[in-house]
């Protein structure tokens, strides 16, 4: 399975569990951090994932990944 198909699967189904770019790398380990920033990037680009922001406690934000429920 070519590994942006790959990375299509393990994205979590819905907005209320969408997860960070972090967790979905530590959990799935598909290559270095920045290459699963760049795929999920494209993958948003796309239009075959779903991105959303959210505030951080200490300040920022962080950009969590979801697919839309079909």
């Amino acid at each position: 399975m070519p590994e942006l198909e790959r990375l299509w699967t393990i994205i979590p189904i819905s907005e209320d569990r969408a997860e960070g770019a972090t967790e979905i790398w530590v959990r799935d380990d598909l290559g270095a951090r920045a290459t699963m920033h760049h795929k999920l990037n494209r993958l948003t680009a796309e239009g075959r994932i779903k991105r959303i922001s959210r505030p951080m406690p200490s300040g920022g934000e962080v950009h969590l990944y979801y697919r839309a429920a079909e």
